[in-house]
């Protein structure tokens, strides 16, 4: 067996299922092992004892000769190489393995001179000829395998991705990229637009920013493919969430790096992601590799607002961007570390919003006369009925699966009460104990959350009108209308009114597609064969737009989060360490690679 070796060597990931090509690549090339060590550990692969020493050195001549062309058709990795051999790695044929260390190259000469001594033969002294017919079939073996490799390898020579360097060009871009502030409201994406466009310009990639309004720019790019698939689209956004400086120890819009990571709003939400897909494209047309399908990239404005004004809009005003895709991939869910195992989830539906506005008015006047009933009184009063009203449990189908691929990994009792959610949360225990997490308690039930809050603008005042925002999330399936109905019979109170500011139906992809197809053989080839979860996020990301012009949509980010990390989404530090964007990048290449280039028939 040849083995292989190299800088860019890393350690051993399990290997995946090799495919008819996969068979052709370097390290599945039959090759006789010429080291007396051999003879010791089985004598397996040892070459015929019959064979002369001329006729031994002739034939392994020529398959020295044949393997540097084999080194040279499968020399650098790509998803034809075994998973634990490094892009770019240089191969050479190396002298011990298994009970032979130790492991160093040799040269062509030392290695000639080692294969012509003569093999010890201690049970015949028949001529090399009666072993001549198994010499031959052995020969032919390796040009036949070289031939159909010819055969098959007809793609360009692709230049040496060092997956270290990227990541550290993703991490200069993500702190350039943060140093934007693109905080919104107001937003300004263009600027950060303009940089990503720079960044592709610069590889030679069709790339456009298009603005929705001045100032709204979002950011369009496409690298063709050679399959004749429907695109995917790898979506992301350039607006953060407003950080206030006080909670911060590092500068949010600094986009300093700490420790080995990269600190600012966005780093993970979402100018990481926005990063990391940028440089997976740049990686694949430098490799001269291309996917087996078009990738088309968005970064766009204003998805913390509800994206009318980013991915909304490039959906109704310049819906020929969208290229007629089949997939998306865009935030949503990662990989997460439970209990020191890697889990990789992937959003396949979405809560919906309702976002809703409280307006209640009353009798304006002075703060040291005030009358029996207030704007503000009526607002406290209708948010008090709103905290105690608790929203009923439902289970819907997708949350239940959610669950129930989790069983397999929690002890008894816990298994089965998630094996069967539907009738463990019949039991007020469970039910308690279960709701006391956040994330669980929003799976099960539609939520409502109070946030912005306005009233008079000086203390003696009394206004005639005060406001409250609410943040609610509805399970897929739920009618916002009927919620809406429901919580204005809560409250109760007709000079309470309930204003809709934004609300779209739930919507939701197939949790059985090639895409998750490709996620379950990424994550068995470089995540240890880590499960792959469909989950169902408590959020809502731009997804929504184009499931509803037919695009399979799906929301996984290939970074491994800690709890910790994760909170950091939207808080104070948000960071994201360099060895995810490394590992991001290589990852998003390898989903592109594996990803069907053509439906099945």
């Amino acid at each position: 067996m040849l083995h292989v070796s190299g800088t860019g060597t890393r350690p051993a990931a399990p290997e995946s299922r090799l495919d008819s090509v996969d068979r052709l690549s370097v390290e599945n090339l039959w090759t006789p092992r010429w080291c007396a060590r051999y003879r010791a550990n089985g004598g397996r692969g040892y070459p015929p004892r019959q064979w002369s020493a001329p006729m031994w050195c002739y034939l392994t001549n020529l398959r020295i000769s044949l393997t540097k062309i084999a080194v040279a058709l499968f020399g650098t990795r790509s998803h034809y190489a075994p998973p634990h051999v490094a892009h770019g790695a240089k191969v050479r044929v190396l002298r011990g393995v298994n009970k032979c260390p130790p492991r160093e190259a040799m040269s062509d000469a030392v290695l000639r001179r080692v294969l012509r001594k003569k093999p010890r033969d201690t049970r015949s002294g028949e001529p090399w000829v009666r072993g001549n017919a198994a010499a031959m079939r052995q020969l032919s073996l390796t040009a036949a395998l070289l031939a159909v490799a010819l055969v098959l390898r007809v793609e360009p020579a692709r230049a040496d991705l060092d997956w270290h360097a990227l990541g550290e060009e993703a991490a200069t871009l993500l702190s350039d990229l943060i140093r934007v502030d693109t905080t919104n409201p107001p937003g300004g994406e263009t600027a950060a637009a303009n940089l990503l466009a720079r960044k592709f310009r610069a590889e030679g990639i069709e790339t456009e920013v298009v603005e929705s309004a001045p100032g709204r720019g979002n950011l369009y790019a496409r690298l063709p493919g050679q399959g004749g698939a429907r695109p995917l689209i790898l979506l992301s956004h350039l607006d953060v969430v407003p950080a206030d400086p006080r909670d911060w120890r590092i500068a949010p819009f600094g986009g300093i790096r700490e420790r080995g990571h990269i600190y600012g709003r966005g780093a993970l939400d979402a100018k990481g992601l926005s990063v990391i897909q940028a440089m997976a494209v740049i990686a694949l047309k430098r490799s001269h590799r291309p996917p087996g399908r078009d990738v088309i990239v968005l970064a766009t404005a204003d998805e913390e607002t509800g994206g009318a004004a980013g991915a909304g809009w490039l959906v109704h005003h310049r819906r020929e961007l969208l290229g007629n895709a089949e997939y998306l991939l865009t935030e949503g869910d990662h990989i997460h570390l439970r209990g020191g195992r890697k889990i990789v989830q992937v959003s396949v539906a979405e809560k919906t919003p309702c976002w809703l506005k409280l307006v209640a008015h009353g009798e304006s006047g002075h703060g040291s006369t005030p009358p029996r009933f207030t704007a503000v009184t009526r607002l406290v009063r209708a948010l008090n009925k709103i905290r105690r009203y608790r929203t009923p449990i439902s289970l819907v189908p997708a949350v239940e699966s959610y669950f129930a691929a989790f069983a397999p990994l929690e002890k008894e009792p816990l298994r089965g009460a998630l094996t069967h959610l539907h009738d463990a949360l019949e039991e007020p225990q469970f039910l308690a104990d279960f709701t006391r997490n956040p994330r669980q308690n929003a799976l099960i039930r539609d939520t409502i959350t109070p946030t912005v809050l306005q009233g008079s603008s000086k203390t003696n005042v009394i206004p005639a009108e005060a406001s409250a925002q609410l943040d609610c999330r509805l399970l897929p399936g739920e009618d916002p209308a009927a919620f809406i109905a429901q919580l204005r019979s809560v409250i109760g109170d007709d000079a309470v009114a309930v204003e809709t500011l934004l609300s779209f139906p739930a919507s939701s992809s197939d949790p059985s597609s090639p895409l998750i197809t490709a996620v379950r053989q990424l994550a068995a080839a470089d995540l240890g064969g880590a499960p792959v979860v469909p989950s169902v996020i408590p959020g809502f990301t731009d997804s929504h737009y184009f499931r509803e012009q037919g695009v399979a949509s799906y929301g996984f980010i290939p970074f491994v989060l800690t709890e910790e990390e994760e909170k950091t989404v939207h808080g104070s530090n948000e960071r994201v360490s360099i060895q995810n964007l490394e590992n991001g990048v290589r990852r998003l290449v390898m989903l592109l690679h594996t990803l069907p280039s053509a439906a099945p028939r």
